[in-house]
């Protein structure tokens, strides 16, 4: 490659390793940035210096972009979400935030996370709302479908979907709580758990204790690719989250029609209209999602609000389109 075609580097900073980030190193090199990876804040000083990148991205905010400091070049913080909806609240009081009004930008998921970031003093003129959006190349109605009976269910049997992390922030315990409730009414109903995580164990065992293992299957972490056909396949998708930005899973399932039952978190609901874009409930009722499994499937006009789901997807929530925001933020910073 000659000098001229030597693309811009860009310094992506993270405490893990998961799906997003993927999904964000895949967006950079999308929007021709050579992409350097770092999993310690602390290492960012040295590895600005070795590759002159054009800028740094960073985040979670509080886990990764505070704890690097001052740096030659611009650093953008991205918000993942919870950093400001749930790390937040729970900072010391006297935690300076101030830290976030000299970032060169901040890039966040959601208008809800963008109207937390304000509030903290940061200047509009330097964020940017990017929802996360799904490659609608691959979540689509049509195609291959993952069935009751694929399951190993009766034909018969109405099948609620669950793809969050088993922890306490999405309150996967609820999912299983309103489950057991609603199948006592509702003897066609199965549960489907893809995903893993600490309660992965604990939910196993409730499962068991509660009688309804024949009824419930546990299928791990499901691959990406794989997503569409059990999405296209169930008759309701399921989330139960503490609090969102933007969650990819609801939008993966909008994009292939699947009805959405989700809980009424601030984030949810820019995508959840109740009763026109989905079904929601308040955070930890699990009766009323219990309700809401018990009739899923049997409503003609879920149909239709499934429909102006998938819609809402493809106007607001196309990846493909909305990671190309990135050149537009971070090129600026090539020319000092």
């Amino acid at each position: 490659m000659s000098q001229a075609e030597k693309r811009p580097a860009v310094i992506y900073v993270t405490n893990g390793w998961g799906v997003h980030d993927i999904r964000w190193v895949a967006a950079l090199e999308a929007c021709r940035f050579a992409v350097v990876e770092c999993h310690d804040p602390h290492e960012v000083a040295d590895l600005v210096i070795e590759h002159s990148p054009v800028a740094v991205l960073a985040g979670p905010l509080f886990t990764v972009t505070q704890q690097i400091g001052r740096l030659a070049v611009p650093l953008f913080g991205l918000s993942w979400g919870f950093d400001l909806n749930e790390e937040l609240p729970n900072l010391p009081g006297s935690s300076d935030t101030s830290w976030l009004q000299e970032l060169s930008g901040v890039i966040v998921d959601s208008q809800v996370t963008h109207d937390i970031a304000l509030s903290l003093g940061v200047d509009p003129a330097r964020m940017w709302v990017i929802p996360w959006g799904v490659d609608l190349g691959l979540f689509t109605p049509n195609g291959p479908e993952i069935s009751a009976v694929d399951h190993g269910f009766d034909n018969r049997s109405r099948v609620v979907l669950s793809l969050r992390t088993h922890d306490d922030l999405y309150r996967t315990s609820d999912v299983i709580e309103a489950f057991a409730l609603a199948a006592v009414t509702a003897p066609d109903l199965a549960l489907v758990m893809g995903g893993s995580g600490p309660l992965t164990a604990a939910h196993e065992a409730r499962i068991s204790e509660l009688g309804l293992s024949p009824r419930v299957r546990m299928l791990g972490q499901i691959p990406e690719p794989d997503l569409p056909s059990y999405l296209r396949g169930c008759d309701a998708y399921v989330t139960a989250s503490q609090s969102d930005g933007t969650s990819v899973t609801m939008l993966q399932a909008m994009a292939c029609g699947a009805p959405i039952i989700a809980s009424a978190n601030a984030g949810n609901t820019m995508w959840i209209t109740e009763g026109l874009t989905g079904k929601t409930f308040p955070v930890g009722d699990t009766s009323a999602l219990a309700a809401l499994l018990s009739t899923c499937g049997r409503n003609p006009k879920s149909l239709t609000a499934a429909e102006r789901a998938h819609e809402l997807v493809v106007r607001q929530a196309d990846w493909v389109k909305n990671r190309l925001l990135l050149s537009t933020i971070l090129k600026p910073a090539e020319s000092p």
